[in-house]
Order: C-alpha cells, then structure tokens, then sequence
C-alpha cells in the first residue's frame, strides 16, 4: 500500500517562506510508519521549492483595489501583485499519477487557503480517482462542510497521530471506519462521525519522519531550519485564538529528555537552525529553564540558531529565562501584545502585564536579543485612540514592531455580527485589511500597517549611533541612498503635502486612503522612537515643516 500526504499550494499576495516546512504531515508519517512498517507512505510539498506565478485577483477581493492600487517600490510598501505559490494543479497530478497511490492525504491548515487544498482534492479525484482524506486546523473547524465535498472522502478531525494509525488499520481491512477516532466518513450518501479520543502521549509519538525532505531545502539565515514542537495546546482562552479546535484544551509537554534526543537527531542529520513552534513554550517555567540549560550542555560551542517565530507570552518570562534562552542559542524573542487596551483585553480573555512587557523587552535589548512585538489592528470592540496609543506605546520601546489586521477563521470563539459579508478564505486572510463592515475602520487599519512600517524604517535606519531629532534626518536626507533615502524622501513629502506617496520604480504617486490626520496625531503624541541600537530619535516639536 502506498500513501501519499500532501502540502498543497497556496494563493495570496504573500507568503513567508520560512513558515512552510510541513511538520504536521511529518509527524502523520512517523506515526504510520512505527505501526505499519510495510506500508509506503511519501510526503510531497506542493508548496514549497516551485516557485510562484502572477494571478488575477479574486472577484472577492476587489474591494481591496483602492488599497492596493499599483506595485508599490518604497520601504513602506504593502501589496499589489496576488500570486499562486507552489506547484500548479497539472503538475500535481502528473507527479501523483507516476505515483500510483493508494491513498491520498491533503492537509488543511489555514482557511485563506483551503480553496486551494479543496481545487487540489478536486483535480485528484476527476483525474486519479484516489481516495482523498483531509485534515488541519480548517478541516477541525468546519468538518461537515469539508466531508461534505463531493471529492472528499474521508477527514480528521484534531490531532492526527492516533486516528492515522487507526485509520490505516482499517483501511488495511482489519477494522471498520466506524472503529477509528476522530473520523468523518460517508455511508451511503451520510455523513458519519466517531467519538473523538485523546491523541497519544506526546513523549511516545515517533519524531517527525524529514526522510523527503533535503536538510537545505528549507532555511534560515544560510542555515538548514528544523521545526519543533515541545508542547501542544495552550492553557489560556483567548477568544481571537482557534488553536483549542485542533488540539483540545488539555495542554500537554514533551518531557526535556525526548526533545533533546529529536534535537540532536536532527542536529546529526545536518539541520542547524530549530525552530520551536509551540502555541505557548515558556509557559511552564521550570520546563523552560531545564530545557535551555540542557540545550546549552549538548550544543556548548557548536553553532547553533534557536527561534521561537510562533510567539512566547511575555507574561511568562523572567530575567533568569531570558538569560538562559541567549546563552542557550535564542537571538530573537517574538512576543504577542495584541493591545494597552485593558477592557478590551479583559474581553477578550487575554491576559496582560504592562509592567512585565517593558522589563522584558528592555532587558532583552540588554541582552542584544531582537525584540518583535505582536499587535493586532481592527479586533472587535477595538478603536482608533486604542491602537494608536497601543502603537505609541511600542514605538517607545527598543523593539520591532509587528502588526497583524484582525482576521478570523471558522468557528473562532470571539464570533461578530459586523463582519463584512465575504467568504471564509476572505475573513481568513490579514490581507483583508480587518473585518469591519465600516469602510472607514477598513481607512484605519490600512494607515496605522502602513504607519508602523514607517516607525520600523527609522528604528533601522542605518548609520545612527547617537540620538536626534526626525526634522535633522529630513533635512539631511542626502546623507542616505538607496530604500533609506527614498524612505526619507516619502516621509518628508509626507509632512509638507499631507500626502502619502508610494513609488513606482519611475515615478512618485499618491495612495488616497492613507489618513494623513492619524499620521498628524502619532507624531502629536508620541514624543521620541526608540531603536534596538538604543538610540532614540525625537518627535515631539522637531517635525513641522
């Protein structure tokens, strides 16, 4: 017997490429693997190392034209052209033909690009005639409406490891479908359902089975990158988080023994960069410091990059933890604001700790670790003096800062009724520029993106060592070249026309749905920057021109 799992491509304006490795479909293969030795199972990436192709834009995405109106060349540029990333569907089915399987899985992370697994499913079944099972994050939202699919036979819902197991065995002929958790499959024309059970213990699922993929087929930085995952779920309830529809409540830890012995498995495989995707890997502290003193024994001297790209929360951060996360190999620290909105955080269960964030961050900056911080733009119930401040806020601290328009997913528990009207993939995508039915919310969300790029221009503009003042950078633009001159040139014209040009690659034009009034207010309130470096570059009273 022979199975094949599938990443399948995606379409979007963007795509981040150091996201990509399909650890879940790994993990799936381990695990078919350790209980059924005799049956082939390959893990092809559709998405990954094809290339990308210019598409039309989605009829459902027209509203965003005015947004995105031309091919924007300047540092604060934000999209135009909308891409198919990864193999076309033709070459799917050649590949999958020579081939010759018997089962076909298709993985459903993210519901922005379900269109594109569900066109995958299609294609196989009209071409192939192959049975297709589903399963991620989407399908663990919506599993009716994915098993309703007239080229979708089968789907898992949750976790994966143990249903896969199962459902192998009886697709094997030794058990009935009826027999296997967290399984959706059609008798006679309905849809059936099993009783969902725990997955297995974390400590004894195989490692993720990399035997198809290159060590250098994905990297970071010139290194061979490697995800990991020590724990799954989280404890907390964050209503804007969907993360509890695939992996359940019951946050659960690998042990520190069976992480090190993946990690120098890996290590030994020729993989030098580890990222650690956990939806919450510091949240249990005393694990936390174990783990990098141990990483710290193995990998004394050899040289290594630790990440953490999905995000620690800060409120479960201590100096000693930060200390022995940049002696253990971890340059950067992600963490999630979200907002200094604090009834909004309460709404929204999240919890928070001002005081916490700026001495973690200050401290981290001691440490020379890069520091990006998480806001997301245009949530529910959220207003303009609330991102703005909580904008402001960051721009005074030595971080980088990272904003996210609001989107949601299917079944996500903060629900509204004043979302725009648009399909699932639509709400499910940050491109969407927030959710709001309101055009003008749609004016702010797409300023205040456009306005923290501006803030990370001049917190990295290279060459400053020593504090000043953004007229005296106007004024000395020259001193520049390249993006940092232009950047500069933008803003200057900014000021002076009240007007936000975006640049061609021949010729300035004018992007009408930046606020210039938002831009006035920021710079109104917020004083000074302040850069990684440590310098800070003064506001307040220095940028009339």
């Amino acid at each position: 017997m022979r199975i094949v799992l599938i990443q399948p491509p995606i379409e979007d304006f963007y795509t981040t490429s150091v996201r990509l490795q399909p650890i879940g479909l790994a993990y799936l293969k381990a695990a078919i693997k350790a209980n059924f030795p005799e049956v082939e199972v390959i893990v092809r990436d559709y998405n990954f190392g094809y290339g990308k192709h210019s598409i039309a834009w989605p009829k459902e995405l027209a509203f965003l034209k005015p947004y995105y109106p031309f091919a924007d060349r300047s540092p604060f540029s934000t999209f135009y052209h909308y891409y198919h990333f990864g193999a076309s569907y033709e070459a799917i089915v050649r590949d999958l033909a020579e081939l010759n399987p018997d089962l076909v899985g298709i993985s459903a992370l993210f519901s922005a690009y379900a269109p594109q697994a569900y066109e995958t499913a299609k294609v196989l079944k009209e071409r192939l005639r192959v049975p297709i099972l589903m399963g991620g994050s989407h399908v663990s939202a919506v599993p009716q409406e994915v098993l309703s699919l007239p080229f979708v036979d089968f789907v898992i819902v949750g976790e994966g490891e143990r249903p896969m197991a199962a459902f192998v065995d009886a697709l094997l002929g030794k058990k009935h479908w009826q027999s296997v958790p967290n399984l959706g499959f059609k008798q006679n024309g309905t849809l059936k359902f099993t009783t969902a059970e725990e997955n297995f213990n974390l400590d004894e699922i195989p490692f993720p089975d990399f035997s198809d993929f290159k060590a250098q087929s994905y990297r970071y930085q010139g290194r061979n990158l490697s995800f990991v995952v020590s724990s799954r779920s989280c404890p907390y309830r964050c209503t804007f988080c969907s993360v509890h529809q695939t992996f359940g409540r019951n946050f659960r830890l690998r042990s520190v023994e069976n992480i090190m012995a993946e990690l120098k498995l890996r290590r030994s495989q020729g993989y030098s960069a580890f990222d650690f995707e956990d939806d919450n890997l510091t949240f249990d502290q005393k694990r936390m410091c174990l783990l990098t003193e141990a990483l710290q024994s193995e990998f004394m001297g050899d040289d290594i990059r630790l990440m953490a790209m999905n995000g620690v929360a800060y409120f479960r951060l201590n100096k000693e933890i930060l200390l022995q996360m940049r002696a253990a190999g971890f340059r950067d620290l992600n963490i999630s604001l979200v907002s200094v909105n604090e009834n909004l955080l309460r709404r929204l269960k999240r919890p928070y700790h001002f005081g916490k964030f700026r001495e973690m961050v200050e401290f981290a900056d001691q440490l020379k670790m890069n520091v990006v911080s998480y806001q997301i733009l245009g949530l529910p119930g959220d207003t303009l003096p609330s991102m703005l401040q909580t904008l402001i806020y960051q721009s005074r601290l030595p971080l980088t800062i990272g904003v996210s328009p609001f989107y949601f997913t299917p079944a996500m528990p903060i629900g509204s009724s004043d979302f725009i009207e648009k399909p699932f993939w639509v709400l499910g995508r940050l491109t969407s520029l927030g959710l709001s039915k309101n055009p003008e919310e749609r004016d702010t969300v797409y300023t205040l993106f456009i306005l923290a790029r501006m803030v990370n221009f001049l917190k990295h503009l290279s060459g400053i060592t020593k504090d000043s003042e953004l007229a005296d950078l106007l004024a000395n633009k020259d001193a520049w070249q390249g993006r940092d001159r232009m950047g500069l040139v933008i803003l200057e014209r900014l000021l002076k026309e009240k007007i936000l040009y975006g640049f061609t690659g021949n010729e300035y034009r004018p992007l009408p749905k930046f606020r210039f009034e938002i831009f006035k207010t920021f710079l109104e309130k917020v004083d000074f920057i302040k850069r990684p470096s440590g310098a800070t570059i003064k506001i307040k009273d220095g940028w009339h021109l």
